[in-house]
């Protein structure tokens, strides 16, 4: 046995056992890789994923690229249908 559960008076282990961690939704936040800060993710995408700290890039898709550039409405996407033949 361990001297710490001898130490602990027995009510404070059903209060510290009850406790659980707080509910975070997942992809909340981010950490920026060059700075190490953490960031609001909605924060650092309306800042076009640039970190606001040190103005680090991070990546972003082609998708997400054109959906910045381009307007939503007025576009119309050409060979979405088309797949390859051969896959190999």
């Amino acid at each position: 046995m361990s001297w710490l559960k001898n130490v602990i008076p027995p009510k404070i282990k059903r209060i510290v056992g009850s406790v659980s961690k707080k509910n975070i939704p997942e992809g909340l936040w981010c950490k920026c890789p060059s700075c190490q800060a953490v960031l609001y993710r909605t924060d650092l995408e309306q800042n076009m994923e640039v970190c606001p700290k040190c103005s680090f890039h991070n990546r972003i898709s082609a998708r997400a690229r054109i959906d910045t550039i381009l307007d939503k409405e007025k576009r119309k996407e050409i060979g979405a249908q088309i797949q390859p033949l051969d896959s190999l």
